[in-house]
């Protein structure tokens, strides 16, 4: 509980007024594999991939950034916290996301998978307004596929997958009280979290990115949010765990069945106003106690595993508009990491991974193209769309109409994905190609 103090201090301190030391001069299938395909031997269940006035900032709006100069899609970079209309009564809203996603896999041991599969993610939203600035809310998401779609309602701490619910099920993915000011805003109950790379085409993220893609996952707890003027935004996150998981995505040897990893918790800041071709500048901390099984599954030896990450995103020019260039890298280091018979390899676990996306916006209107290029060592545990041990390079068309209750938001990817490092137990790396076409409506029921 000590560290907890020290982040719970330093999510304070960024809140003060004179947080001037932070002062610039003053968003997948649920895997890319078919639920239940089996390479190997074994089960494929992987993750996938896939603003305001000075003094009331937030409170204008339905989303505390809307005014930010953002190019990346509000439907992969909003969270429960980001929600923040100041008035009374319900408004209702939602989406729908379908996808055609196929895959061709070549496994460690020589199996190979080639198939498809369509289906689509549907969520409807309800917040009430008790007062202006007192919310209560849900959201009921469910998601079905091509062989997996027959209805069922649950309610669990943890999804069936390690990327989120499978197909047919349907769940409450928010529930939740908020209570926000001009400047702050805390919510607990379960929420969606998100802080990632704003690039663009791309919404990246190498720690915390609930219900990418077409997943359906939550983070049961606790977020606390404060807007400094000098812009930026300080946010700590605690997150509580079940014996038998938790509600993001995270990999093993990742293990919460310990009384003392039931909490995870997470600092995080983060500028997204434009400063020269800076758009983004962000660092965050997680800390996970007593999480880490060093010697693997099988072991009872436990560590605490750290996780931090620096991310910062550039755009030339500098506008909103025309064709313009937005690039972005975020890195990650974990200091604590499992052995290297733990990873099944020749030398202890990699904790450093990386990524890099290039994307070239408006190249015509509301069309944009990007490259995004990953390297994730086999110790970094905490990404949601990249795979430990991992090397990565995807190219992603996306089309954004002007209305998107009428027509989709269109995006075509295809992606490479190898093994960094060979696994003493397999006869080859584990190399996949695939690709899917995906459309977005998103849709209001009622306004307040």
């Amino acid at each position: 509980m000590h560290l907890f103090a020290i982040c719970t201090a330093m999510f304070m301190l960024a809140c003060l007024p004179f947080n001037a030391v932070l002062a610039d001069d003053a968003s997948e299938a649920p895997g890319s594999e078919p639920a239940g395909a089996i390479i190997d031997g074994e089960m494929v269940d992987e993750a996938e991939d896939d603003t305001s006035e000075d003094d009331s900032p937030g409170l204008k709006g339905a989303r505390d950034d809307e005014d930010e100069d953002d190019d990346t899609s509000d439907i992969d970079t909003e969270t429960t916290v980001s929600q923040t209309e100041s008035k009374t009564g319900l408004r209702s809203n939602g989406d729908l996301r379908a996808i055609y996603d196929y895959f061709n896999i070549d496994g460690p041991n020589g199996g190979k998978l080639v198939d498809d599969t369509a289906g689509f993610r549907a969520r409807i939203r309800a917040d009430f307004g008790i007062t202006e600035t007192v919310h209560v809310g849900a959201r009921l998401a469910g998601v079905c596929f091509t062989g997996e779609c027959d209805p069922d309602f649950v309610f669990d701490s943890v999804p069936d997958r390690n990327n989120g619910l499978k197909g047919g099920q349907f769940t409450f993915d928010e529930l939740y009280f908020h209570w926000f000011r001009p400047r702050g805003s805390i919510a607990f109950g379960r929420l969606q979290t998100r802080f990632v790379l704003r690039s663009g085409v791309y919404a990246k993220s190498l720690d915390r990115n609930n219900s990418n893609n077409v997943n359906v996952n939550w983070t049961d707890g606790f977020q606390g949010k404060y807007r400094a003027k000098n812009g930026w935004r300080s946010s700590l996150v605690i997150e509580r765990n079940a014996s038998d998981g938790t509600g993001s995505i995270r990999h093993g040897p990742l293990d919460f069945d310990d009384s003392k990893a039931r909490n995870t918790y997470f600092v995080g800041f983060e500028n997204i106003e434009s400063r020269g071709p800076f758009v983004q500048r962000a660092f965050d901390i997680s800390y996970l106690p007593n999480s880490l099984l060093e010697d693997g599954l099988l072991s009872p030896n436990r560590e605490d595993y750290w996780g931090m990450v620096g991310r910062g995103a550039w755009r030339w020019p500098q506008r909103s508009d025309g064709i313009r260039l937005r690039t972005g890298m975020e890195v990650g280091y974990a200091p604590n990491t499992q052995t290297a018979q733990a990873a099944n390899l020749a030398a202890d676990a990699n904790g450093l991974a990386w990524d890099v996306v290039v994307s070239l916006m408006d190249f015509q209107p509301g069309h944009s193209i990007g490259v995004n290029y990953a390297q994730t060592g086999a110790g970094w545990l905490l990404a949601p769309q990249f795979r430990p041990n991992e090397e990565l390079f995807e190219i992603r068309y996306i089309w954004r109409p002007v209305n998107l209750k009428i027509v989709p938001l269109l995006e075509v990817r295809i992606r490479w994905r190898e093994d960094l490092e060979q696994e003493l137990t397999a006869s080859q790396k584990r190399q996949e190609f695939d690709g899917y076409i995906r459309m977005t409506w998103e849709f209001i029921i009622k306004s307040r």
